[in-house]
């Protein structure tokens, strides 16, 4: 049998045991990060239109103010996230989905721009923040064997999701009227999201083996680390520029793609029908990147998940129609390869440095780290497009910088692992 074989063979019955023996629980991860993207940038832009309209904002006025709440839930999330770690998963999961469906009802009611300031501001909270916070936390913490195999499946919910919701949307918005369909959006919420996520957060693993039978019965006992010590440890500072490289340079590029279609003559249909491309990518490599994470630890596939954005960024270099029609179909699908490999590194990457006693406490601080980030790339990207500097020299930038992470990254002690390797953490 080929090797390839075999090995997507063994990657299936992998997952599928590791699936029958915590479906529910991979179901509850699944749904919270489905459910984030009801405050998600790509589902509150279906209503730029509308919103601008009833409140008579210019373009840059509702990006302004979708920025400055933006920010502020990232900055009020370094206290609400670590909440995860001291109250029961019921009890968050329930504060979480019922902050969701209040900002929902919020939109709806909202005829000021005060009003609309304070849904936006719970829509990017509960949703984009604490749903999708609560699914890779619980992911992260529950599994220790298989933990790569739990996150890169628990992702799936945000792709999954993200090909239902704008049709939702735009139904709703000509059956019922935009605004009541925040409504629709806040019962659904209410009377099947919470239900069901609190009766599948009953299945919480609570420490039991996941049937892994190599377990080191010699190993120094881990010592968890808080958020004061990840802050004190260089290799998080290590690891920081590439874990943030793809969510900057790709949102800049992602919200100023139109204009990077126009110099590079890639046809905006040709482009918008690449994004297939980068979802399938995104979510089969996820899948295969998993038991990788699994078998050779996040913080050594994360300094390869690099050659991928170096790939695509290098297309931005060359001539700009060197594989024809088919030109931003590979740039896409490379970009796709690399969020597919982020992804799960991700999820991975902080259980196994820091240990998953305060893991809530941790990743409440990284996750607004990266929002931050997020928030500053498409005006910053904006600033320097408009001082007449062209995406050659953007793209040429974001590979160096890119390669000196990788370099920073691959350089991280191994020896060092806190959760995984059993050696106290230092």
């Amino acid at each position: 049998m080929p090797l390839a074989a075999a090995r997507y063979i063994y990657t299936r019955m992998t997952y599928f045991a590791f699936i029958r023996a915590h479906y529910r629980f991979l179901l509850f991860g699944f749904f919270m990060m489905g459910l984030s993207n009801f405050g998600q940038t790509f589902f509150i832009a279906l209503y730029s239109n509308e919103i601008r309209t009833l409140f008579e904002l210019s373009n840059a006025g509702f990006g302004g103010l979708y920025s400055a709440m933006t920010l502020l839930s990232a900055f009020v999330m370094v206290v609400s996230g670590r909440l995860i770690d001291g109250w029961s998963l019921w009890r968050f999961t329930l504060f979480v989905l019922v902050g969701l469906a209040i900002g929902c009802v919020i939109m709806g009611f909202a005829q000021h721009v005060f009003v609309l300031a304070v849904a936006l501001f719970l829509l990017r909270h509960f949703g984009q923040g604490l749903s999708s916070h609560t699914g890779m936390t619980t992911a992260g913490r529950s599994f220790d064997a298989n933990r790569g195999q739990a996150v890169s499946l628990v992702q799936l919910g945000y792709a999954s999701f993200e090909g239902v919701f704008p049709l939702m949307a735009v139904a709703l918005m000509l059956l019922v009227g935009w605004q009541q369909s925040w409504f629709v959006f806040a019962g659904i919420l209410l009377f099947i999201a919470v239900p069901m996520q609190l009766f599948l957060s009953r299945s919480e693993p609570k420490g039991e083996p996941e049937g892994d039978p190599k377990i080191d019965e010699d190993a120094a006992p881990v010592i968890a680390a808080d958020r004061g010590d990840m802050l004190r440890d260089r290799r998080f500072y290590m690891l920081l520029p590439l874990y943030l490289a793809p969510p900057f340079f790709l949102t800049g590029l992602f919200f100023h793609q139109v204009q990077l279609a126009e110099t590079r003559d890639w046809p905006l249909e040709a482009l918008a029908a690449a994004f297939t491309l980068y979802a399938f990518a995104k979510v089969s490599i996820s899948l295969i990147s998993g038991p990788m994470i699994d078998r050779f630890s996040a913080l050594r596939f994360l300094p390869f998940t690099a050659f991928p954005l170096l790939l695509a960024f290098s297309l931005l270099l060359i001539d700009a129609n060197l594989f024809g029609a088919w030109t931003p179909f590979v740039y896409m699908g490379l970009i796709g390869i690399n969020l597919g490999m982020a992804g799960p590194v991700s999820g991975g990457l902080w259980p196994e440095l820091f240990g998953t006693a305060h893991l809530g406490a941790i990743r409440s601080l990284t996750s607004p780290i990266v929002i931050t980030a997020t928030a500053a790339a498409p005006v910053l990207f904006g600033l320097v497009i408009d001082a007449g500097i062209g995406f050659d020299a953007i793209a040429l930038s974001a590979i160096g910088f890119i390669v000196l992470a990788a370099l920073l990254a691959f350089s991280v002690p191994a020896d060092k692992l806190a959760a995984t390797k059993g050696d106290q953490y230092e």
